[in-house]
C-alpha cells in the first residue's frame, strides 16, 4: 500500500529509516528551532508595529496659529472650543501670564513652553489663541507684535466632571429626574 507522498512502500520505508538515523534526529530540532525563532521574530515585529501605531495615535496634533480666527473681547469669554484674545501682558507668573484688553483681564496658561517666564514680557502686546476653560485660557499659539509666532503644545482636551454627560446618566437615562437614577 502506498501513501500520497511515496510511490512505493519501499520508498516510504526508506524515508522512515532515513528519519530515524542520528543525523536526521539532530536536524529536526534545528528546523523546529528555526521555525520557532521565525515565529517569535514575527510576533516581536507585530508588537513593535502595534506599539508604534499606539504611540503615534496618542500624540497631540500640532498647534497652529489660525489667522482667520477673530479675537474676542476678554469680558465676553465663556467656555468655548477655540478662542483668540488680544491685549497687553500685565504680569507674568512662571508659565502663566495675565493679559488685559481694556475690558477685562484673563489668566493665560502656556504649559511647559512658558516655564521660566521668558515666553512673553510684561507690557508686550500679544494675540493668544487656545481654549478658554475653567476661568483661564489654555494657550496653543502666541503671536507677538513683531509677527513672530510661538506655537505651544495644544491644550488638553476638555474633560467631563462626574454627573455631566451620558456616561453618568444612570439607568433611567439622561432626561430622567435626578431622583429617578
Amino acid at each position: 500500500m502506498t501513501d500520497d507522498l511515496h510511490d512505493t512502500p519501499d520508498q516510504a520505508r526508506a524515508e522512515a529509516s532515513h528519519l530515524s538515523s542520528p543525523a536526521a534526529r539532530r536536524a529536526r530540532p534545528s528546523r523546529r528551532n528555526a521555525l520557532l525563532g521565525a515565529g517569535a521574530l514575527g510576533i516581536l515585529a507585530l508588537g513593535f508595529a502595534g506599539g508604534a501605531a499606539a504611540w503615534s495615535a496618542s500624540q497631540h496634533p500640532e498647534a497652529t496659529f489660525d489667522t482667520s480666527l477673530a479675537t474676542t473681547p476678554i469680558s465676553q469669554l465663556s467656555n468655548a472650543s477655540s478662542v483668540g484674545i488680544a491685549g497687553q501682558v500685565a504680569e507674568v507668573y512662571g508659565n502663566k501670564f495675565v493679559l488685559s484688553d481694556g475690558t477685562a483681564k484673563a489668566l493665560v496658561e502656556t504649559g511647559r513652553a512658558g516655564e521660566g517666564g521668558k515666553l512673553v514680557a510684561a507690557g508686550e502686546t500679544v494675540t493668544v489663541q487656545g481654549r478658554f476653560r475653567d476661568g483661564f485660557l489654555h494657550a496653543s499659539a502666541i503671536q507677538h507684535a513683531d509677527q513672530r509666532i510661538d506655537e505651544l503644545d495644544p491644550p488638553p482636551p476638555p474633560h467631563r466632571a462626574p454627573g455631566h454627560g451620558l456616561r453618568d446618566a444612570g439607568p433611567a437615562g439622561p432626561d430622567a429626574a435626578p431622583d429617578a437614577n
